[in-house]
């Protein structure tokens, strides 16, 4: 009897835990950054790739609304830019945005075309303030979820032994 509850337990905590395996995943190889995430027009920012040394990046942008001009975008006078990183690993792009909106910036490992990275920035005219996207999970649902399982279990296992020596 003590086996099966002890596996019960064993089973419910594995039920809580297998979601959270998902949020681990992701390209370990590779970091990114935005110096800033929400420049003004104009403002000149960079995008930082750490990863392995020599590894070649490529950098594209992407405007939304795509009626924003190709002109618009500057990354060292291109809208694709490929470079290698150096014996530190960093590949540094500097980037300038010339008309209001939202892009995407896709980091992309060139050798394998595996995605490494997607940032949103968003430019808003000078004088204008612009908020910041929130990211990120709020994990209390989800432990509160997994304690009311393991309580529900933890009952059922009770009731079950009651209604046995009963």
């Amino acid at each position: 009897m003590i086996r099966r509850t002890v596996f019960i337990a064993a089973a419910a905590a594995a039920l809580a835990i297998v979601p959270t395996a998902a949020f681990g995943y992701g390209a370990t190889d590779y970091t990114t950054t935005v110096s800033v995430p929400a420049p003004t027009v104009g403002q000149s920012f960079t995008f930082t790739v750490h990863g392995p040394a020599g590894a070649q990046v490529t950098l594209t942008i992407t405007s939304n609304p795509a009626s924003i001009a190709d002109s618009a975008i500057t990354i060292a006078g291109t809208k694709s830019l490929i470079k290698t990183t150096n014996a530190s690993g960093v590949a540094t792009f500097t980037v300038t945005l010339a008309t209001a909106g939202t892009y995407a910036l896709v980091a992309t490992d060139t050798a394998s075309g595996a995605a490494i990275s997607t940032q949103s920035v968003t430019t808003a005219a000078a004088g204008s303030s612009a908020t910041l996207a929130m990211t990120g999970a709020d994990p209390l649902p989800m432990l509160l979820s997994a304690g009311g399982l393991f309580v529900l279990g933890a009952g059922g296992v009770v009731v079950a032994k009651r209604r046995k020596t009963a």
